[in-house]
């Protein structure tokens, strides 16, 4: 294994709570809204046990070689040249993927903050500590996620709290306004784009220390995560209604500029938006580490500290080239990221799971005969 650090079970499930709320805190209420319609609440919340059973596959994957990480497991089931073959297809997920949310950050930090501050610089500075934490390795990242996850569900709920004198019950209605294809949809972004996105969380399950209630606790982390973007949909609906909804990019800071309390207790939006991003460092963080631990596998390296430096460079490369605004992302890539999503998140990870059983039953038939 080309890691030196080790991770305990809470540490494993609150990096995937991070994972999950990650960049979706800022985007996802917009992004749904646009899939759903009038019931993006609704489907927020139906979303809720469905993410709960795809991590509940993902561990069931993980339990068919354990010890092995996602590449070894693609490996063992499929064979060696099949799964390598795979495996760099999830190569190409997880440095896009990191390089993509890092540039969400970029974007917002020079758009609604730093207006005079070149983009580059925001990313460079967002990747150096990304560079810095993975360079610390896993043990690090784990016991960093523990000190801040209670400042993001903290600010969370004070955004939520704080905004309930505004709340306005009529804007969920009428519940029948959405039809059958906005549904279906709003079902599978509610639970691909938050907990599917979690799944390089398969890279990371080797090195976890102890196995009792593993299941159990990332199945509850991803419920968790979940219900938090739902309530999030929720009160970007009570507050501002669906049309705002849709066209605010970043829903919640727009949230958090609404907040008022007897004209003392306001203007906290770069509080709230803080926690956005850190949820967004580890969730990029975490992909970029898996493209490291994964790229280390695949070529048989006995060690990966000296590819966190060029793959860092990468992934700054990429954020800058991978998109020219944040309009060109929710316009023309997110559409396309959520095919992506259900190919390399669910219907791979399906595949697997039936090509295993498949062979186990092949196997078992021939050793009885």
């Amino acid at each position: 294994m080309p890691e030196h650090g080790r991770l305990g079970i809470r540490q494993l499930t609150i990096l995937t709570i991070m994972t999950i709320v990650g960049d979706m805190m800022m985007i996802y209420p917009s992004v749904i809204a646009n899939y759903s319609g009038q019931n993006a609440w609704l489907n927020a919340f139906i979303g809720i046990p469905l993410g709960m059973g795809l991590m509940f596959l993902y561990v069931k994957l993980a339990d068919t070689y354990p010890g092995e990480n996602l590449f070894g497991i693609l490996r063992n089931i499929l064979g060696y040249w099949p799964g390598t073959f795979v495996a760099l297809f999830y190569l190409m997920y997880f440095i896009f993927g990191s390089s993509t949310q890092a540039r969400v950050v970029g974007d917002f930090m020079t758009s609604e903050i730093f207006l005079l501050t070149p983009i580059r610089v925001v990313l460079l500075i967002f990747f150096i500590v990304i560079g810095w934490g993975i360079y610390n390795g896993l043990e690090t990242i784990g016991r960093s996620g523990e000190i801040l996850l209670p400042i993001v569900t903290v600010f969370m709920f004070i955004l939520v709290i704080c905004l309930l004198p505004q709340t306005d019950h009529k804007q969920l209605l009428p519940f029948t306004d959405t039809t059958t294809k906005q549904i279906t949809e709003g079902l599978l972004v509610s639970f691909i784009y938050p907990v599917g996105e979690a799944i390089p969380i398969l890279m990371l399950i080797p090195y976890v220390n102890q196995e009792a209630h593993r299941t159990r606790d990332l199945v509850i982390g991803a419920g968790f995560g979940n219900f938090l973007m739902a309530v999030l949909v929720t009160t970007s609906m009570l507050v501002m209604g669906l049309f705002l909804t849709q066209h605010n990019i970043f829903g919640s800071f727009v949230l958090s500029q609404k907040i008022n309390i007897a004209n003392f207790f306001q203007r906290i939006e770069v509080l709230m938006a803080s926690s956005w991003l850190i949820s967004t460092y580890f969730k990029s963080t975490i992909y970029l580490y898996a493209f490291i631990i994964g790229t280390a596998e695949l070529f048989g390296f006995k060690t990966s500290r000296f590819l966190v430096l060029p793959s860092v460079l990468i992934a700054f490369a990429l954020s800058n080239i991978v998109s020219p605004t944040i309009t060109f992302i929710v316009t023309l890539v997110i559409p396309y990221w959520l095919d992506w999503d259900i190919t390399m998140c669910l219907i791979f990870p399906v595949m697997l799971l039936i090509i295993h059983l498949i062979k186990n039953k092949v196997r078992f038939k021939k050793n009885t005969v």
